[in-house]
């Protein structure tokens, strides 16, 4: 409870930031004309999102829950702080391959459907990044596994659509508060019948 408490108030803070600081947005993949990204229509220009996407909400995450880890004694200092590098990290791939396959997802299916569409890329998106984090977090305590947060986050990527169904910025407030308290609790979950001390 404790763990998912934290999720959704990080969630928050990341929804916050990512709503009112604009980085900019960083250069779109095209490759031969083709865009491994978001275009709303066929003539319109091959996009991605704010680069406070890309670099706030898993910072944000990883700072405090590499501290919580520390502080509960299942992470040495130098472990945090590999964890909140490879939270930070991990969101990056995340968002830079849900952006990156939206295109593609829209032309392999039959029909045009954009939540289906950032749904399957959501899917994909938080397994790889929530698998990144998993296999690091596992790498630095040897008594966790992390099958659970690769698949919860897996999961939650079919949320993805909030972020644009609702009005901005409604829809970043619910996005990062349910995927990250939703993260939070798997983790919780994968450290529950953990006892022994960290390895890094």
């Amino acid at each position: 409870m404790k763990f998912a408490l934290f999720g959704i108030l990080t969630g928050a803070a990341a929804a916050t930031a990512c709503a009112f600081l604009r980085l900019g947005e960083p250069a779109a993949v095209e490759i031969g004309g083709y865009c491994f990204g978001i275009k709303p229509t066929s003539t319109g220009p091959c996009g991605t999102v704010d680069g406070a996407l890309y670099l706030i909400p898993g910072l944000g995450f990883g700072v405090v829950f590499g501290l919580l880890l520390w502080r509960d004694r299942r992470l040495t200092a130098a472990g945090a702080i590999l964890y909140a590098g490879a939270a930070a990290l991990a969101n990056a791939v995340a968002v830079f391959l849900c952006t990156s396959l939206h295109r593609p997802i829209d032309d392999l299916l039959p029909f045009g459907n954009p939540f289906l569409d950032l749904s399957i890329a959501g899917v994909i998106a938080g397994a790889v990044g929530g698998g990144m984090l998993g296999l690091v977090h596992a790498r630095l305590d040897r008594t966790v596994g992390f099958r659970t947060p690769l698949a919860v986050a897996a999961g939650l990527g079919v949320l993805t659509p909030i972020m644009i169904m609702l009005d901005d910025p409604g829809g970043l407030y619910a996005f990062y508060m349910i995927w990250q308290g939703g993260y939070a609790a798997a983790l919780a979950a994968s450290l529950r019948h953990a006892v022994s001390a960290p390895t890094a």
